[in-house]
């Protein structure tokens, strides 16, 4: 019974090392859009669109997994995080971005990654368009069937 028990924690910890190794790799090929020229007016929110921020900012503390994209008119926006220290996939930024553009039907941008903004902005004075803003939830890499303990 404590060998079976051994190879099932070998195989959990083989698994990790393999989902790790598998998204660094993926991190460090994914691209996001890049954010308006340098010079450029900050770009101008929604209200509705901070108030999604303000949604994203709450969800992500206090690990700070997460990332969140805004459409280019500033109406629309996507949040992807992670409750956990790790999840799968980890690839908040681009995840985000292609959400965003897939949500709104324009080009999007990564704005915040963390609790760390990508963009200078404002916030509409008026009430404006309410868009369409998404979340999702990662998946915590413990919550996978293969990380599941089978007794």
């Amino acid at each position: 019974m404590r060998t079976k028990t051994r190879l099932s924690r070998l195989r959990r910890s083989a698994t990790t090392m393999a989902i790790a190794g598998t998204v660094a790799i993926v991190t460090a090929c994914a691209q996001t859009r890049p954010a308006p020229a340098a010079g450029q007016s900050p770009l101008v929110i929604s209200q509705a669109t901070n108030n999604a921020l303000q949604k994203y900012l709450g969800l992500i503390y206090p690990n700070q997994r997460g990332a969140f994209a805004v459409s280019q008119d500033g109406a629309n926006s996507y949040t992807y995080y992670c409750p956990e220290i790790a999840c799968t996939p980890s690839l908040f930024g681009s995840i985000a971005v292609r959400q965003c553009e897939s949500l709104s039907s324009q080009p999007c941008y990564l704005f915040y990654v963390a609790q760390d903004p990508r963009l200078a902005y404002t916030v509409a004075s008026a009430k404006g368009v309410t868009g369409r803003h998404g979340i999702k939830r990662g998946t915590p890499t413990e919550e996978l069937p293969v990380m599941r303990h089978h007794d």
